[in-house]
């Protein structure tokens, strides 16, 4: 019987009108949407399915750091954060991504995790129903609030994209995802593309034994993979059934054509990884699953631009902090 009801309800949750519906429910988050679409020409309503079909004839505005430039001859350089500046005018034009060294103190992450397994154990914050993630704890926890919104990133955010950035969602991870080569703007979008950022944070020394954290060096400079640039098997009316295991399999076979090489990330304990919304990053398979590999995920997007979920083609439900 429960795998008869969870047939129907994944099929359910295929069915893009039943979209509409759900959305219509959650009216209050999308009423910014209104003023957005109307800014940047779209003609539709907040409530109706969206995806990248609907701004193909409609310019496309990247962030200027996206071109080949100078980081450091740009206005406000100077202005940002020491441990941060010389990270990303080393790599992230080119690469995508930046490493900060030790950029929280241990001491910092070690309150850190006791405020974790405090919320964890007080039933504050849990397991989402995946049972490897938990969602939004930033805005339970004080210290996981301090990383979230921490100045020195946010404003390196703001500089690199040229708008607004602020945080909407936090990722604790006590285990490796494990999760294939991807790209997160498959899952949270923005028009105009590139306004998306995020910044992983090791919350342990990790090895090549935790499942550590991958990534493509240059691949943000790739094509977005967006829903017609795969077989994602969907129709006017319903999702594609396997729409993210094609996906996936897209982008195993654009990496191996295009020769770029991942890089593995060992951090201790404090080290931060940036990364543009378009690199293509994953996790590496544990070689022992009974090690941890405790992390935070934060990702930023701009309040200034349509936010949306371009692999299930809903707008983004976001309670923006300090938008």
């Amino acid at each position: 019987m429960a795998k008869s009801l969870d047939k129907y309800w994944g099929f359910f949750r295929r069915v893009k009108p039943a979209y509409h519906i759900f959305n219509m429910s959650k009216r209050a988050l999308l009423q910014r949407n209104k003023e957005l679409y109307k800014q940047y020409g779209l003609k539709k309503s907040v409530y109706a399915p969206i995806s990248s079909a609907d701004f193909k004839s409609l310019p496309d505005e990247r962030p200027w750091s996206d071109e080949s430039a100078d980081i450091r001859q740009q206005a406000g350089f100077d202005q940002l954060d020491s441990k941060v500046k010389d990270a990303i005018a080393e790599t992230w034009v080119d690469g995508g991504y930046a490493i900060l060294r030790g950029y929280f103190s241990e001491e910092f992450i070690d309150n850190t995790n006791e405020e974790i397994d405090r919320l964890m154990e007080d039933g504050t914050i849990d397991f989402n129903y995946s049972g490897k993630k938990i969602m939004f704890a930033y805005r339970q926890g004080e210290l996981m609030g301090k990383i979230a919104r921490d100045k020195g990133i946010v404003d390196a955010f703001k500089f690199l994209l040229g708008k607004n950035m602020v945080p909407f969602q936090s990722i604790n991870f006590f285990k490796s995802s494990e999760q294939r080569a991807h790209s997160d703007s498959i899952h949270m979008t923005t028009y105009p593309l590139g306004y998306l950022t995020a910044a992983w944070v090791a919350l342990e020394d990790i090895g090549p034994d935790q499942g550590p954290l991958q990534y493509w060096p240059g691949s943000h400079k790739f094509p977005y993979v967006l829903n017609d640039t795969f077989d994602h098997g969907g129709n006017s009316l319903l999702l594609g059934k396997d729409a993210y295991l094609h996906y996936e399999e897209h982008i195993q076979k654009m990496v191996a054509e295009r020769g770029i090489k991942p890089e593995t990330l060992y951090p201790k304990k404090g080290d931060v990884f940036l990364w543009h919304g378009n690199l293509i990053h994953g996790a590496i398979k544990m070689n022992d699953p009974s090690l941890t590999r405790k992390s935070m995920v934060v990702h930023y997007m701009s309040p200034e631009v349509i936010c949306y979920h371009e692999i299930t083609q809903r707008p983004a439900l976001i309670e923006f902090d300090n938008a």
